[in-house]
């Protein structure tokens, strides 16, 4: 919806806006796919188990906790679309030093690769989902679930890349660098085509001022916590299926770990269909419902992945957990955004960093879970934060209808 205080932008302007925001989720979305649908190779080459590579791998969620504060001060300092180029470029190379390591054999440096692309990923996903509803603001309606379907086909264009560059030899090394040149160079075009004009870029909070405007204290902060827990729910989800779902399918199904790949970009597209709906299923039914709904569609497929371990099981199974998943982390955004009395990124960075926070054992629980009792039991990891979860679902409807209930004031208002 448009904001009260300015005049919208020409039409055009708009959408050409969203066109470059939307390849910047694309493009979000496929630079650090292609090595996950490469991680069964990685595991076995880098000679790990199950708990060994979970806790490798969780450097890059460790990374992005690490960056704390980071977002919110670079969003203000050089704005949403040029955080998001600088430290694209920043996180590319940190995927293509890990690829070059992954092929060499290097865990340490695997590692630091990982935990730095971490601290880059956190940085650009606020900045990107801060310019969107900027965007979405232009454009008068609701595109923030088609935005996060854009990063979900870029994340099924990078991991089908890596599925071929896997089917047919092509070494990590050539293929992670090769890989991130590309996804910087649309990310440069996509920065240029989401320019907005100034005023349509001015974030709707700007104007608040005293301690809420940095934060607003304890109580300010706790408010957020709600909208957390419902993105780390999501997330879980989103993590069994990026981390695990191809690992399933080459260990306990037994599909060999070239192919395995599929698994995960399966779940991708679902997800993609999810978030491609999702816009209009939340204008009609609401935030809350449709992520309830979803929440109970990805305890069913993962619950069906588990309980039959065979293909025809299996790769239905996570294709529903990804349908399920889709408008849940984007809903989670849109409400942090809207969040009353935060200065411009600071509510985003938080709710942001809580998520990553609450991400960075997930991985490693499954993999110890998996080393305990077997995977099966480890990939049903989000059931234990997903009831909580629905409780605050309720929340993100009575935010959504506040949110337009002062929208419709300040409107009569002018």
């Amino acid at each position: 919806m448009v904001t009260s205080s300015s005049a919208p932008p020409p039409m055009h302007s708009a959408l050409r806006a969203r066109f470059g925001i939307s390849l910047f989720f694309f493009t979000n979305g496929a630079v650090f796919a292609g090595m996950v649908a490469r991680y069964p190779e990685i595991k076995h080459r880098l000679g790990m188990s199950d708990g060994a590579f979970g806790l490798t791998v969780v450097a890059f969620s460790i990374g992005a906790m690490s960056a704390t504060i980071l977002p919110s001060l670079f969003i203000r300092r050089l704005g949403a679309r040029a955080t998001s180029l600088w430290w694209t470029a920043a996180l590319a190379l940190a995927m293509g030093v890990a690829g070059v390591a992954a092929n060499a054999g290097y865990t340490r440096l695997f590692m630091v690769a990982l935990f730095l692309g971490g601290v880059c990923d956190a940085i650009v996903d606020t900045a990107q989902n801060s310019h969107a509803m900027r965007v979405q603001e232009a454009c008068g309606r609701s595109i923030i679930n088609s935005l996060h379907a854009l990063w979900s086909v870029g994340s099924v264009a990078g991991g089908a890349v890596g599925a071929l560059a896997a089917t047919h030899g092509v070494p990590l090394a050539v293929h992670l660098p090769a890989m991130s040149a590309v996804c910087f160079g649309l990310a440069a075009l996509a920065t240029r085509l989401s320019r907005l004009p100034a005023a349509a870029s001015r974030p709707p909070h700007a104007e608040a001022s005293g301690s809420a405007a940095n934060g607003g204290g304890t109580a300010r902060l706790i408010s957020l916590l709600p909208i957390a827990i419902v993105g780390i729910a999501g997330m879980q989800v989103e993590i069994v299926g990026m981390d695990w779902s191809a690992n399933y399918l080459n260990d306990r199904v037994g599909w060999p770990s070239a192919e395995a790949g599929v698994v995960y970009v399966v779940t991708m597209v679902a997800q993609v269909v999810g978030r491609i709906a999702g816009d209009s299923m939340t204008d009609r039914r609401g935030r809350g419902r449709v992520a309830r709904a979803g929440m109970a569609m990805a305890a069913a497929g993962l619950s069906i992945a588990a309980a039959f371990p065979y293909s025809w099981a299996v790769i239905p199974g996570f294709a529903l957990a990804g349908f399920g998943s889709a408008t849940i982390v984007p809903a989670a955004f849109a409400v942090a955004d809207a969040a009353p009395g935060f200065r411009d990124g600071t509510a985003l960075t938080v709710v942001g960093w809580i998520m990553r926070t609450g991400a960075v054992v997930t991985s490693p629980l499954i993999g110890t879970i998996s080393d305990a009792v077997g995977l099966r039991i480890g990939i049903l990891l989000p059931f234990a934060l997903g009831g909580a979860a629905c409780f605050f679902f309720s929340r993100f409807d009575a935010a959504e209808g506040k949110q337009a209930a002062e929208e419709k004031r300040a409107a009569e208002g002018e």
